[in-house]
């Protein structure tokens, strides 16, 4: 339990947030089919997988760095 508390950023909690969010609108507007999208991203937030992990992100390779640097 202690790893799903650690290491909390803007984009977790951004993605928790819109979880919920998409849970209860689909709930107040018995948009049942929409409640799996919404828990999605719950659980990447909670879980800390895909983009809510901070993985996107592309690196720069050595080459491109003393590229942009000239």
């Amino acid at each position: 339990m202690k790893d799903f508390l650690r290491d909390w950023n803007i984009r977790r909690t951004i993605y928790l947030i819109g979880g919920i969010w998409a849970i209860f609108q689909s709930v107040m507007d018995r948009m049942w089919m929409l409640i799996p999208f919404g828990m999605y991203f719950v659980a990447m937030g909670i879980f800390k997988f895909g983009c809510a992990s901070g993985s996107c992100e592309v690196p720069m390779s050595s080459s491109q760095e003393t590229e942009n640097q000239k």
